[in-house]
């Protein structure tokens, strides 16, 4: 008797410090709870990667994620829905990498959820955004409580209220996507944004995200004194400091010792 494993909704592998995960959910990647608990699961493995510098999310088929099952929404299945989605979300928040995403094709739904949760916002022309939820009776919560953060309050309240798809051109202009590339294009823009965040320290790349994110909507005084305090408590502690200090004067590339 033979038996055929069971196809992988996520795909985790490291190449050269960095964690590409790829959603591969035939045809157009709809997000079911279990697929948001594959997710999260490889997104707090490469937050427990004390070794990479970054984190990739791309994805198969023809589209990035056409969102959530729309079935899931239903009253008696949402709970085990929101079960996986906080889960994930957490996960994203609680990173320590920069989040790069790849986008080819739409990502809708939840699946424009994912992308809000990108540091960095790869997307190729042919790609599209939208919040589609409220024309079937429901909000996205996500899009509620982090997109007036990345677009603005009334943009963010445009997006989740008109249920309208947007180009990448025109999330481009709002700030959330950061550069459009052409069909086929991703890989090169991929590999230019990874070589410079391979140039970093995985110590001191944790340090800055961790801060970044901690520090965020706090006044500038609170802020800026945490920021003195974690750079002379904490960051001057470190070899990777004299490290880089050491390959500037010896005009050499730094062998960061993670430490």
């Amino acid at each position: 008797m033979t038996t055929t494993a069971a196809p992988v909704a996520v795909r985790y592998e490291v190449r050269d410090d960095v964690a590409f995960l790829t959603l591969d959910v035939p045809p157009v990647n709809v997000l079911r709870s279990s697929t948001m608990h594959d997710l999260a699961e490889a997104v707090e493995r490469a937050q427990d990667d004390r070794s990479l510098k970054a984190v990739v999310l791309e994805s198969a088929g023809r589209a990035f994620s056409a969102g959530a099952d729309v079935g899931d929404h239903r009253p008696e299945e949402a709970p085990a829905m929101i079960a996986g989605f906080s889960r994930l979300f957490k996960a994203f928040g609680a990173l320590e990498l920069p989040m790069v995403m790849a986008v080819d094709g739409a990502a809708l739904g939840a699946g424009f959820e994912l992308v809000m949760m990108a540091d960095v916002l790869l997307a190729t022309e042919r790609s599209t955004f939208g919040q589609p939820e409220i024309r079937l009776g429901f909000f996205a919560p996500v899009g509620v409580a982090w997109l007036p953060a990345r677009i603005g309050l009334a943009r963010a309240i445009e997006v989740t209220s008109t249920g309208r798809t947007y180009s990448a051109a025109e999330m481009q202009t709002m700030g959330l996507v950061s550069r459009v590339v052409p069909e086929g294009g991703l890989p090169e823009a991929l590999a230019q944004v990874l070589g410079d965040l391979r140039r970093a320290s995985p110590l001191v790349m944790r340090m800055n995200v961790r801060l970044a994110k901690n520090l965020n909507g706090r006044s500038f005084e609170e802020a800026r004194l945490e920021a003195e305090r974690v750079f002379l408590g904490e960051l001057m502690a470190t070899e990777d400091v004299r490290e880089g200090i050491a390959s500037f004067f010896e005009k050499r590339r730094p062998a960061w010792k993670n430490r």
